[in-house]
């Protein structure tokens, strides 16, 4: 095909005011939308032979395999064939004509590199290990915000997607349910059944947008809920037969350990920025579509206004539903009941929970920085702190355990502002404070963080040799590219510090679904309409020194431990 231009929606109207407009029942400015979407006039099915997507491997370019499996991007790494568009490309690649270009112009595609060698830093003191005698302590996952999508909703903002404010709509978001569970295929795929891994976290924005079958659709992926149907609405099968398009029921795998449950602003506000009212509850009940979203009855799913198909399972959740939703999974395969929250877990001050991921060693307190005035910036109040934080932080401390922290947003994402955009917060914690508080407590070790959908890491510094601080990892989003995975391993080096080894993994594919939702993925990076990621190497495969707390040093000796480190045998395949 060829590169004439069309019409494209590159503006900046804020997310919260389309909601507003859209629930009021007012319709937004008009913004025509990508030629390949609009309303009128698009080929229905009888037009493709009765197909309403095309079949996946109709997508892939001639021969088209799967990558060798690996342990680790140690081994290798996935790399982009051709150079990312300098300005943003005027075609949505979630549309078909989109799609077409991208895909013609080989941005979709993806070869082997080499592999990505592990960074030592010793920011907060401490030298490198020694060779031997070091004992591995926690064997563990980090990952984050999936943003499962109901793509049929009809609070979707997905007809105001554009390069500029991108996220309304994704190109892969179908297949992404497909790409969690081939995450976690992988993940059992290297573990070792001499050392299964002790838990994993997962930091928020499950949901795209606090609807209840988000939710349950994340929770299915990550227990393996057999016959998992993420579609809403009408029960399409856009390509006739079972289990060949993304509305299809599947089996996903399940992750293979515990894992914890943090919230993001997805998870309790729509499309992440707004808090629901009783107006946007309605709205996500009913039939009218304010904003865009996907018709899956109509040729390539394109967006489009007007009507859909209710569904009651799209109700809004707030942090008292989660809890209720997540304690009512109390199966303890993969587990644990509740992941992470009990019977005696509340929201006075946010939904909040210490949790013992391994007795007598390792506590997981998680913060909910989720701003209780809306917005997408996070927000820690002075009675969270108080009533929360502060006692369990002493609590580890007397108890004499590590301390691992757990929230969506970094520091670096908290204001002390009212929503979106408003006036200062009267009892807003300053991020500054926050950090000087958690760096205070030297056995707090880790602070694991999501929200910016990219590969960081940060040394925060407490106050003197004694108070070192912690580390800040933040891992990417499995929503966008690079859609990794993090595994974490603590270490007793044996001379008077731990390490954190931190090593990125890619997901193995396995069918044309998978592979689809990769192609989408890196055609939505390399056409300028998604975010690129940090990377500098001292950002991806890391060993983060810090010199081991006194105040756990008998629960460290104490601790049930390995002489072999996964991390630099298992991740590099050995």
């Amino acid at each position: 095909m060829g590169t004439s231009r069309v019409l494209s929606l590159r503006f900046a109207v804020p997310f919260g005011v389309l909601l507003s407009l859209a629930a009021c029942g007012k319709d937004p400015p008009a913004v025509p939308l990508d030629a390949a979407s609009a309303d009128a006039g698009a080929p229905d099915a009888d037009t493709h032979g009765g197909l309403l997507l095309p079949r996946c491997e109709d997508t892939e370019p001639a021969g088209a395999l799967d990558f060798p499996p690996v342990p680790s991007t140690l081994v290798s790494t996935l790399v982009p064939m051709a150079a990312r568009l300098a300005v943003p490309g005027d075609l949505n690649p979630a549309t078909e004509a989109g799609e077409a270009l991208y895909r013609s112009m080989g941005l979709d595609a993806l070869t082997v590199g080499p592999g990505q060698e592990r960074a030592l830093r010793t920011d907060l003191g401490g030298a490198a290990p020694p060779a031997t005698g070091r004992r591995s302590l926690v064997w563990m996952a980090h990952l984050s915000d999936f943003q499962v999508v109901d793509d049929e909703s009809p609070i979707r903002l997905a007809g105001y997607d554009n390069a500029s404010v991108s996220g309304g709509l994704r190109a892969q978001e179908a297949y992404l349910p497909r790409a969690i569970s081939a995450m976690n295929r992988t993940f059992a795929r290297i573990e070792r059944p001499a050392r299964p891994y002790d838990f994993a976290i997962v930091t928020g924005d499950c949901a795209d947008s606090a609807q209840r079958n988000e939710l349950g659709w994340v929770l299915g992926l990550m227990n393996g809920t057999p016959g998992l149907h993420t579609d809403s609405g009408a029960d399409d099968d856009p390509v006739p037969g079972p289990d060949n398009d993304p509305k299809d029921p599947f089996d996903p795998v399940a992750f293979p350990a515990p894992w914890l449950y943090v919230p993001g602003n997805h998870d309790l506000e729509i499309v992440g920025v707004s808090l629901p009212d009783d107006v946007q509850r309605a709205a996500a009940l009913g039939t009218r579509i304010g904003s865009g979203t996907r018709h899956y009855d109509r040729w390539y799913a394109p967006v489009a206004r007007g009507v859909t198909v209710a569904d009651p399972n799209r109700a809004l959740l707030d942090r008292s539903t989660i809890l209720d939703t997540l304690r009512a999974d109390t199966s303890a395969v993969p587990g644990p009941p509740g992941h992470g929250y009990s019977s005696a877990s509340e929201v006075s001050h946010g939904a909040n929970y210490a949790y013992d991921a391994i007795p007598g060693l390792l506590r997981v307190l998680t913060l909910d920085t989720s701003d209780a005035t809306g917005g997408s910036q996070g927000l820690v109040l002075t009675s969270t702190v108080d009533n929360f934080l502060r006692p369990e932080l002493e609590r580890a401390h007397a108890d004499g355990v590590l301390v691992m922290l757990a929230s969506h947003h970094s520091t670096t994402a908290i204001d002390d502002l009212e929503g979106q955009a408003g006036g200062p917060v009267a009892d807003a914690v300053q991020p500054a404070e926050l950090e000087r508080l958690v760096a205070s407590y030297e056995n707090v070790v880790l602070w694991l963080v999501g929200h910016d959908h990219d590969t960081r890491i940060r040394a925060v510094a407490g106050a003197d040799a004694a108070h070192p601080g912690y580390w800040e990892v933040m891992t990417p989003s499995m929503a966008d590219w690079p859609a990794q995975a993090r595994f974490l391993e603590l270490v007793d080096n044996g001379n008077g510090t731990l390490s954190l080894l931190g090593t990125l993994v890619d997901f193995d594919t396995q069918s044309c679904m998978e592979r689809r939702f990769r192609s989408l993925l890196t055609s939505e990076l390399m056409s300028g309409w998604s975010s690129t990621v940090r990377s500098a190497a001292d950002q991806r495969n890391v060993e983060l020194v810090l010199p081991l707390p006194a105040v756990a040093a008998s629960a460290i000796a104490a601790a049930h431990a390995g002489d072999r480190i996964e991390s630099e045998t298992t991740l590099r395949g050995l």
